[in-house]
């Protein structure tokens, strides 16, 4: 996911409670002569608290150009001194020396989505020092069976209404298998059993970018299951900071996994409950209870061709279409002797009917910004 606009970060840099979290957890750990790393840094707001709680030195490392604005926000509040801006991933850039802390929010939604935590590890073990510390220093991941029958009725059944004298019911199954992110109404599911932690990673110590994960539960309250609930906590310094629908809401926010149809639960009953998502793929989810199993997947969620359903088979033996063809091109003209002008000049002569316009060329190359320097 890009953060290149200022508007994509007002959610995380504004998240009063989340930064003040994060702000009891540098006041604790920073002295004067921490040298910290604000990983991921956006517009700096780590970054910059530490700073003013005294550091002696913070790097900020940010791939999209937004870090300018970090910088400018460091002159403005007097902390550029003692503050150092990197543009690029932190695998691109290199520090100077080993730091004493790695504040970062490398976390995604459900603590695996957007595949942050291998540059979060690679950070870790490149330039922390051996005494260093992480902020966060753990997460857990928790889920819990949930009645909830208006986000149910809303995003799946609704479907299966006719629609203008439409029946639309053959797109039910795609919602069914869909992650439901920022729903505004999560407070409202009722919990069919205590949540449980499905893991918890040290980041300290942890290499894993997957989750495997099954877990018991006792249905406390019976009722129809139409899901479950997902979410992560963290810890930062001696408190953990939740993103649970019971909890404050923050920047990031819990999942709805549905299950279709639903299954009702009787109290005392023991289901099992599997989360699997592979690093860099789809969310997998299963229950087995007294009445039925249920299986969903995010892979499913999406109304795959044939062709393209083809492509993800890790035997298939791709060639380039004429998009990888125009790619490849600009690729060899990326040698720092050509200038943009000419390269566009030289891709539109190749390919007319991709390019019919001078514009419609220079565009393409632009789009491949971040690919040369």
């Amino acid at each position: 996911m890009s953060y290149a606009r200022i508007a994509d970060h007002r959610s995380m840099a504004l998240d009063l409670h989340r930064n003040t979290a994060y702000y009891r957890a540098l006041k604790t750990t920073i002295t004067p002569a921490s040298v910290v790393l604000d990983l991921g840094s956006g517009i700096g707001v780590h970054g910059l608290l530490a700073a003013q709680l005294g550091a002696k030195r913070v790097y900020c490392v940010e791939p999209e150009d937004v870090i300018r604005v970090a910088e400018q926000i460091a002159g403005a509040n007097g902390l550029s001194e003692h503050m150092v801006f990197l543009r690029g991933r932190i695998e691109e850039v290199t520090l100077p020396e080993s730091v004493d802390l790695i504040v970062s929010v490398f976390t995604g939604n459900m603590l695996f989505n957007e595949d942050l935590l291998p540059s979060l590890f690679y950070a870790r073990d490149r330039y922390l020092k051996p005494d260093g510390r992480l902020l966060p220093g753990k997460a857990r991941l928790e889920v819990v069976p949930v009645c909830a029958p208006e986000i149910y009725q809303r995003e799946i059944a609704s479907w299966s209404r006719p629609h203008l004298g439409l029946d639309l019911s053959v797109a039910r199954p795609f919602a069914a298998h869909t992650a439901y992110y920022r729903l505004k109404d999560t407070r409202q599911a009722e919990y069919l059993a205590e949540p449980q932690p499905l893991l918890t990673l040290d980041f300290a110590t942890a290499h894993v970018i997957h989750c495997d994960e099954t877990v018991m539960f006792t249905i406390n309250s019976a009722g129809e299951c139409h899901g479950f609930m997902g979410w992560f906590a963290m810890e930062l310094g001696t408190d953990w900071l939740s993103t649970a629908p019971h909890e404050p809401e923050i920047h990031w926010t819990p999942v709805f996994m549905p299950i279709d149809p639903p299954l009702v639960f009787a109290g005392g009953e023991e289901i099992a409950f599997r989360l699997v998502r592979p690093a860099y793929t789809d969310w997998n989810w299963m229950v087995t209870a007294q009445h039925g199993e249920r299986r969903h997947s995010t892979l499913f969620s999406r109304p795959w061709d044939p062709s393209s359903l083809r492509k993800t088979n890790p035997t298939y033996k791709p060639n380039l279409n004429r998009k990888g063809q125009m790619i490849r091109l600009l690729l060899t003209l990326l040698e720092g002797q050509t200038a943009l002008e000419e390269v566009a000049a030289r891709l539109r002569a190749a390919y007319p009917g991709a390019l019919p316009s001078h514009d419609d060329a220079l565009a393409f190359v632009h789009k491949y910004a971040d690919w040369y320097d």
